[in-house]
């Protein structure tokens, strides 16, 4: 079998044989148009002479990107720093970026990242864009996927059971009593938000709960929708006697509409939430939460981050599942009759 050149790359390529050696060195100017067209046929050709390998690997800056969902989200920020701190020992730094569920905004921040070169990606994904994510996997640039995974796209992820969390969360409100549940979800687009979504609906059919579309509402993750869903939820002649919120920012919309309402949590309606706990520490009552494991999850994210960073030997891609916990609060009661009548 012939032997691949550098020769074949920059032909395949259709540049030049020093374009290919700026890329392979990382020196010189090369636009990210070129960069991505010289890559692409490196690992089309399979040009894998080892030291060339090591190269392509070390032809990257001293950054490390944290791309997030929310940057006004407190769960995703206590990540983001639990990183930074691990990386600064190491002598790189930190990029945060955000793209609010948009995935055009999550691929243009994916380009820039690209031609910023950095030497390790950690993304909260908005479940598309797998193939500008498979670019930097191609670049031999380690990704960790956390919260949700890249459809389609084989990374090291460190996750929620998200399905398990939102099972338990009707599951309780089950054992409660509670037979009219409302589930408020974002949407079905990515694997957190079909699994907590799933999960809810499996709990509502195996227990045998009242079955009705008019209690499920669509949010796409969105405070404002959230807040929308829930007065129409609430605004229904038979009304849920309990609400499960599947997110932080979808429990903002939820009790704003509750208090706007004049309603009592839990005397009028029951509420249960899955989310980080430290963002409702204020509220009253105290939530009943399914607690997100934040810390556990930066300080994995950290530890494989410093591992991809630092081991000059490969290793087999991981996958991290965290089982998140049930925190008792003071927002759900035992339903009964009299309750009926309140709501």
């Amino acid at each position: 079998m012939k032997r691949i050149t550098i020769k074949d790359v920059a032909k395949d390529a259709n540049v030049s044989i020093a374009t290919v050696s700026k890329v392979i060195n990382n020196k010189g100017y090369v636009s990210e148009a070129t960069f991505d067209k010289v890559t692409q046929s490196i690992e089309k050709l399979g040009y894998r002479v080892n030291a060339n390998a090591r190269n392509l690997k070390s032809a990257t800056s001293n950054k490390v990107a944290v791309l997030i969902s929310d940057i006004s989200n407190i769960y995703l920020m206590s990540i983001a720093k639990e990183v930074e701190k691990t990386i600064s020992s190491l002598g790189y730094h930190m990029i945060l970026m955000s793209h609010n569920d948009d995935e055009e905004i999550e691929y243009a921040s994916l380009k820039i990242l690209l031609e910023q070169r950095v030497a390790a990606l950690v993304i909260i994904p908005t479940g598309r864009n797998a193939e500008t994510i498979q670019s930097f996997i191609k670049s031999h640039i380690p990704v960790i996927a956390l919260d949700r995974e890249v459809e389609g796209l084989e990374t090291d992820l460190i996750v929620d059971n998200n399905y398990y969390g939102s099972f338990r969360s009707v599951e309780y409100l089950y054992e409660l009593g509670h037979k009219r549940i409302g589930i408020i979800y974002g949407h079905t687009n990515n694997s957190i938000g079909r699994e907590r979504y799933e999960g809810a609906v499996e709990a509502i059919h195996h227990f045998g709960l009242v079955e009705e579309d008019l209690y499920i509402k669509k949010t796409n993750f969105d405070e404002q929708l959230a807040y929308r869903a829930t007065m129409e939820l609430l605004s229904l002649p038979n009304a849920p006697s309990a609400i499960y919120s599947c997110n932080n920012t979808i429990t903002k919309g939820v009790l704003k509409a509750i208090w706007d309402l004049g309603l009592s949590i839990p005397e009028d309606i029951s509420l249960i939430a899955f989310g980080d706990s430290k963002q409702w520490e204020l509220v009253t009552p105290k939530l009943t939460l399914m607690t997100q494991t934040y810390n556990r999850i930066g300080i994995e994210t950290s530890i494989l981050l410093k591992n991809r960073l630092t081991l000059k030997e490969d290793f087999p891609l991981k996958k991290t599942y965290l089982k998140p916990m049930l925190q008792l609060g003071n927002s759900c009661e035992k339903f009964n009759d009299e309750k009926e009548k309140r709501v």
